[in-house]
């Protein structure tokens, strides 16, 4: 009997001691700024003190419109995505706020420095769909010039409620120098959608 109650506290131990190095593993996910811990539903001034200027910054307004036979109901979503780039030793973090309020922080692998004129980027193969703005940062650096394009209109129907989504556009272009092509990135809501070259005068 002592030595099933014996046994009985180890694991408890086990048990409190495994669950102790996940609250500090996750703990460690939310400390990239400063050593500061970061929280969710933090608004973007609190986050900002903490955590400093960020690489890239991008804000866009998502609305939803919905129509049923009791009416149309319409709400605006302002969406801030934050990320950090604190070099190829450190994983990279996105802070995602809406509305004002911290909703998601997300890993987007290592930072970079690498010179992006020398790489895959100076010929499009580093492009791909559906790479977010961060992901296409990390792999390509600063666009020479990034322009908004309105919105999109997606329409849905679903349990007798029409739904209207419009979301915004916007368009990323890179070059790489007089003798070579350009790229133009269309992002639909963040996320890549389309690919095209562009050619310049010299």
């Amino acid at each position: 009997m002592e030595r099933s109650g014996a046994y009985k506290d180890m694991r408890h131990l086990v048990t409190i001691s495994f669950l102790f190095q996940l609250l500090l593993a996750g703990s460690a996910m939310a400390l990239p700024c400063k050593g500061e811990i970061v929280n969710i539903s933090e608004t973007m001034g609190e986050v900002a003190t903490k955590c400093g200027e960020a690489a890239l910054k991008e804000q866009r307004a998502v609305t939803v419109e919905e129509k049923d036979e009791s009416g149309t109901r319409r709400s605006t979503t302002s969406i801030d995505e934050w990320s950090y780039d604190a070099g190829p030793q450190e994983l990279v973090q996105t802070y995602r706020f809406e509305n004002g309020k911290l909703v998601e922080i997300s890993s987007n692998g290592y930072g970079s420095v690498r010179d992006f004129s020398i790489d895959r980027c100076q010929n499009g193969e580093a492009l791909a769909v559906g790479d977010s703005l961060i992901e296409t940062y990390l792999k390509c650096g600063e666009p020479i010039a990034k322009e908004k394009r309105g919105n999109e209109t997606i329409e849905t129907e679903s349990g007798g409620i029409k739904r209207r989504t419009m979301v915004p556009v916007a368009e990323w272009t890179y070059r790489y120098g007089p003798d070579a092509p350009g790229y133009t990135i269309t992002f639909e809501n963040g996320l890549a959608t389309g690919i095209r070259t562009r050619e310049f005068g010299k």
